[in-house]
């Protein structure tokens, strides 16, 4: 007889990649071999300085984004696999990085619970992580807007995702933001001592005055690689 299946929170990683139209599949792939589970395809757009261009392979271009959930046991496999990734790619493609999930959702059996779920002290720690990722999520057509004001404030650029909000007839509100249909998601990667500047430099935008017109909110970075390219 089969065991009861239950849901238990674990620990667990988000391994967020942004790479080059086309590559997306390949990487997921990659992931595949060393344990993972698949991942989600979302498309984007790159809109960095051309100075870096060269260096990240994150220009003005469209480009695909790749989450992929990965329990502390598939971490450490995947992020060496896609090492091997990286270095079977010429030229520059993209980037990848590990952001931590405190609590990852899944199925399992009652046996698994207890030897999996980690203990506050493991979750309350603390990493001196040198790179956040500032999230926003603002209505279409101010994420450029929002993109260029972080850019004066030092970010050297971001990737945008078309997006939409989950609302009825009625107004949704979620963080006092209205979930209208038409969204835009910014994703800025910067070093944690620029993270209060641009922050403060997003707030500012007037596009961002009204109530209701966006949110952001900043997550550490564990790791982070570029993909493809000479080290």
């Amino acid at each position: 007889m089969n065991e009861t299946q239950q849901t238990i929170y674990l620990h667990g990683k988000l391994l967020l990649s942004i790479v080059q139209n086309g590559v997306a599949e390949s990487l997921v792939n990659q992931t595949k071999l060393a344990g993972a589970r698949g991942g989600t395809i979302l498309v984007g757009k790159g809109v960095a300085d051309h100075a870096i261009l060269h260096m990240l392979g994150i220009g003005d271009s469209h480009k695909e984004i790749v989450l992929t959930l990965l329990t502390e046991e598939q971490t450490e496999p995947v992020w060496k696999n896609l090492s091997m990734f990286r270095k079977n790619k010429r030229l520059s493609c993209g980037i990848a990085m590990l952001i931590d999930v405190p609590h990852l959702l899944r199925h399992s059996s009652p046996s698994v619970q207890n030897r999996e779920n980690p203990d506050d002290d493991q979750r309350r720690k603390i990493m001196d992580s040198p790179h956040t990722l500032i999230t926003c999520i603002v209505n279409k057509g101010t994420a450029d807007e929002v993109m260029d004001a972080a850019r004066k404030a030092g970010a050297t650029g971001g990737t945008i995702m078309a997006a939409r909000g989950t609302g009825k007839e009625e107004d949704v509100k979620f963080f006092g933001v209205q979930l209208v249909p038409e969204k835009e998601i910014l994703l800025i990667l910067v070093g944690s001592g620029l993270t209060g500047k641009v922050l403060d430099a997003i707030r500012s935008v007037p596009c961002l005055a009204e109530p209701g017109s966006g949110i952001a909110f900043c997550t550490d970075v564990d790791r982070f690689m570029t993909l493809g390219g000479k080290d």
